[in-house]
């Protein structure tokens, strides 16, 4: 995770519009800032309290993250761990389970890391691996796993919900094969134990929101805003589903690693008679993975999405690729004992070492290549620091620490994070919601500028372009473009001249697109 994760230490900085956002409405909640009725975003405010604590580890930096994503990898490791060794000794699981975090980390769907994708990866094996034991013994499932698989559902559902397809088919499925055989008490059990698990996720949460007379802001933001303002396909139902196991047929299609894990893996995993020791098993897996692959991209057209949304996909490509490694095992005989055990442990790190390096290529903008295309585009050898860093320097500085800022007209470009600046008005930043869908956000934006309330200004362009010379994407008009650039800076460069003053500026490499941050002072 250290080679991987721009959260961590070996990283200059976590470029993420996303996961700066996240810090920074965690951040305000910590300071008594109401996400959803005094700032908009519109993520599960889970995701917000574990930014908030990131915020108390580190205020200037999202390293505070990295712990999360260290744990969130444990675990996975874990998880294929015992769900290995439910068919195959020790020593063969350890090698399956060493060599799972390939499929946590593969780039581009692992980006800058941090994302919901991710955190959530072992809770989704953690399904998988409680469908697996109740195969094994006529889905006798317990209470603890009721609890916990009840709590999981309320994490996922105030944190990003439609993460949730294989919950749904899951106790659907185990609901109708316990009513079909008439096993009252296990349905009693499933209901009782998983409402609990539900209620000590979700309740905090309810009274919190009531307390602060935020409820209504949250139901409409985190709901209504998600379903409406956010879904980009205006299909029927039927089509956006057919829509959404399209995405995910060319998903698997498009890598030749996705390709030979996935599509072969669960032509090995239906085939084959050792996995599942019941058909009904068999079924409500591949039920799991069809509407866990619908809900992730529902409503969304095949170009327009995320590649990080596809990230959750990766559960079911880990588990048929572990079965065959499992298999492969016992088919050329390897047998492991007490002279050789160590060799193939240290073995199986090394190879899933190589392994992550082959499809996470993320260290080659860590600081051990320092003056990498994400820290500047200048030729020098003196050792630069990026944007980010450096106008938060100056804005701490000349702010006495408690700087006033704005980011305009993009998502979060991490200058809240690293000059410590809490958002001053509902609308922080820019949104990849076109203009003329909720002209609200850039208008609220532009009176701030025309007002001067707040003491910086930072925006973005391309390389080579001034403020008064950029007009935005002619083929994203009104919308936020590749590069996390602005819609256009050029209509508002009078007004906001007349306010402020250019102080610094720098220039590098993000996402492919070579962009100037511009940092504005107020003159008054």
């Amino acid at each position: 995770m250290s080679f991987c994760s721009y959260a961590s230490p070996f990283f200059y900085f976590d470029y993420s519009p996303d996961n700066n956002c996240f810090f920074t409405v965690g951040k305000a909640l910590m300071h008594g800032i109401i996400p959803y009725k005094d700032v908009f975003e519109q993520k599960g405010p889970y995701v917000y309290l574990i930014h908030g604590i990131a915020y108390l580890i580190n205020h200037y930096s999202l390293v505070g993250i990295f712990p999360f994503e260290v744990i969130s990898l444990f675990f996975t490791i874990y998880i294929v761990y015992k769900i290995a060794l439910l068919y195959t000794d020790r020593e063969y699981a350890y090698v399956v389970a060493i060599l799972s975090p390939t499929f946590q980390l593969f780039h581009p769907y692992y980006d800058y890391g941090d994302t919901v994708e991710s955190l959530l990866f072992p809770a989704m094996l953690s399904l998988i691996y409680v469908l697996l034991r109740g195969d094994k013994d006529n889905f006798n499932i317990s209470r603890t796993s009721w609890v916990l698989q009840g709590f999981l559902v309320g994490l996922t559902f105030l944190m990003k919900y439609t993460l949730l397809g294989s919950w749904i088919i899951f106790y659907i499925s185990i609901f109708t094969y316990y009513l079909i055989h008439k096993f009252w008490r296990k349905i009693i059990k499933l209901i009782q134990w998983s409402l609990v698990g539900f209620l000590l996720a979700v309740l905090p949460w309810l009274i919190f929101f009531i307390l602060t007379k935020s409820l209504p802001a949250f139901i409409h933001v985190y709901f209504y805003e998600n379903m409406h303002t956010y879904m980009l396909s205006n299909n029927s139902f039927f089509a956006k589903f057919i829509e959404s196991l399209t995405i995910y047929s060319s998903f698997l299609r498009d890598d030749p690693l996705i390709f030979l894990c996935g599509f072969l893996g669960y032509v090995y995993l239906l085939a084959s008679n050792t996995i599942f020791k019941t058909t009904v098993g068999k079924a409500i897996f591949v039920l799991m993975m069809i509407v866990n692959a619908a809900f992730i991209v529902y409503g969304y057209h095949s170009s327009q999405v995320y590649q990080y949304y596809e990230l959750a996909f990766f559960p079911y490509l880990l588990i048929p690729t572990g079965f065959i490694i499992i298999h492969l095992l016992n088919h050329f005989k390897f047998r492991v004992n007490s002279q050789n055990e160590s060799f193939v442990i240290i073995g199986s790190v090394l190879i899933s070492f190589f392994l992550v390096l082959g499809v996470n290529n993320n260290i080659l903008s860590s600081r051990i290549f320092p003056n990498n295309a994400s820290v500047t585009l200048s030729s020098t050898n003196h050792p630069q620091e990026p944007a980010q860093i450096v106008f938060g320097k100056i804005m701490r500085k000349e702010s006495d620490s408690h700087p006033t800022m704005l980011n305009y007209g993009s998502i979060d470009m991490g200058f809240y994070t690293t000059s410590g600046a809490l958002p001053s008005s509902y609308y922080f930043q820019n949104y990849n919601i076109p203009y003329q869908k909720d002209p609200r956000i850039l208008n609220n934006q532009r009176n701030i500028i025309k007002r001067h309330k707040v003491q910086w200004i930072v925006l973005n362009t391309p390389m080579g372009k001034t403020i008064h010379q950029w007009h935005g994407d002619s083929l994203a008009k009104g919308k936020i473009s590749d590069g996390n650039l602005n819609p256009g800076t050029a209509k508002i460069s009078k007004l906001l001249f007349k306010n402020y003053k250019v102080v610094s500026h720098h220039t590098q490499s993000f996402e492919s697109k070579n962009v100037t941050y511009w940092l504005l002072k107020r003159k008054i």
